[in-house]
């Protein structure tokens, strides 16, 4: 089908050459962006976590993607980073756009239309001169012209939507045609519901006169609903810093997923390089795994993974001598109760119960106590009524509001904000 007339009205075309995209086109184009770019100080304000699950992928061709996004700090250009991290085929974006505060521009990779990104590759844009606000609203759109194998749209209810269209390039159209895709129930009776987040988009950056501490955020299904774009809601403008969300449904702290749960990603100590110290203006990491650790082996991984305190802890020491040597901050949530989830134990509760000792005893520079934060003052071992979503384990909005609230009071009583490390 073609494109709706005046789709591309504000968009003109800017046909280069086809291209391979081989791995060295790849360095080039960037070393491009990079001369383009001169001086300017990248900072992310919107994140993703890209987990592996392009087993189970679907193929489409001739479909514009349109990812609807909510931006934590601002700038006055913005950088886009689209990943084929995991894939298996390379991936070619045809044309792609960025529309803010009403505008709409293009977004070029070393000054052509489009690119191919290869397997295992990530590629920027070239920098969109486009003023963004604190908090602003974004529309990220990407023509995929080719046969291309998408990951299933892994969900997420965090402030995050992405639309595929009916067949066509709908880059910057006014009115998108979306083919509907609803909100559909989460299990174990959490009253929640999720949307598909989408694929290839991984990092929004800004670039402005103002520098920014970015804190990246990485965990489970319990930050890939959202607390970390909320804890980005309540920074006011001026507090010098970003919070961004590299939150994996299903992810654990040691273990990568096995080959049946691809979706739930590599472990918290295999991404830390890519997902933390790869982003742009990383100066904090906030991790908060371990949930899932506890609770997949025996349901849903072997139960031989079932970790003690010790190996959990070990785990934990690792990231945190990572962070240290990288020259960034990093601090580690409690484990969240857990009592009437399906796959809760005393042996597992014993373990949580250490570890989150052991969590508190690095003091209040380290430690944000998720666990104090969520639970029930008449039954600490068990999610307060107002937090717990319907399952036992997993927050409600009210309890992700509360995470967001524990975790922006911990930022802001830091005693100094670090520099960003150099990338």
């Amino acid at each position: 089908m073609p494109a709706p007339a005046g789709a591309r009205s504000s968009l003109p075309s800017r046909q280069g050459p086809s291209d391979t995209s081989t791995r060295q086109e790849k360095t080039d184009m960037n070393d491009e962006n990079e001369r383009a770019s001169g001086p300017l100080s990248w900072e992310a304000t919107w994140a993703q976590a890209l987990p592996d699950v392009c087993a189970d992928g679907e193929w489409f061709a001739d479909v514009t993607l349109r990812s609807h996004l909510r931006v934590g700090i601002g700038g006055e250009q913005v950088r886009l980073e689209f990943s084929n991290q995991f894939g298996d085929h390379p991936v070619r974006i045809g044309r792609s756009a960025v529309s803010a505060g009403g505008r709409t521009a293009v977004a070029t990779f070393g000054g052509r239309d489009g690119v191919t990104i290869p397997v295992g590759a990530s590629v920027s844009t070239d920098p969109v001169e486009m003023p963004v606000g604190h908090h602003a609203t974004v529309d990220v759109d990407f023509y995929l012209p080719e046969r291309t194998l998408f990951p299933p749209l892994f969900t997420g209810v965090s402030d995050f939507t992405c639309q595929l269209s009916e067949p066509g390039d709908h880059v910057g159209a006014a009115t998108f045609p979306a083919v509907a895709a609803p909100p559909f129930p989460m299990p174990d009776d959490a009253d929640i519901s999720v949307h598909e987040s989408g694929p290839f988009l991984r990092t929004v950056e800004v670039a402005g006169d103002a520098r920014h501490a970015v804190v990246v955020c990485v965990g489970d299904s319990i930050t890939a609903m959202g607390w970390p774009e909320v804890a980005a809601g309540l920074l006011p403008e001026g507090s010098g810093l970003s919070v961004v969300n590299r939150g994996v449904p299903g992810n654990r702290l040691r273990l990568d997923a096995g080959p049946a749960n691809l979706s739930n990603g590599r472990s918290g100590l295999s991404r830390f390089k890519d997902d933390v110290l790869g982003t742009a203006g990383v100066a904090q990491v906030v991790i908060a795994l371990g949930t899932n650790d506890l609770g997949l082996p025996g349901e849903f991984e072997p139960i031989e993974e079932l970790p003690t305190a010790a190996e959990l802890i070990a785990g934990y020491e690792t990231l945190l001598e990572q962070a240290g040597a990288a020259g960034i901050r990093a601090r580690i949530a409690t484990i969240t109760p857990r009592v009437g989830s399906d796959s809760y134990d005393d042996g597992r509760e014993q373990t949580r119960s250490a570890v989150n000792d052991w969590i508190r005893g690095l003091g209040p520079d380290v430690a944000i106590d998720f666990d104090e934060a969520l639970r029930s003052a008449a039954s600490p071992l068990q999610l307060d009524q107002r937090y717990d979503s319907g399952d036992c384990l997993h927050p409600s909005d009210t309890g992700q509001e509360q995470l967001a609230r524990t975790v922006v009071a911990a930022l802001l009583a830091g005693t100094s904000q670090q520099e960003p490390a150099v990338h």
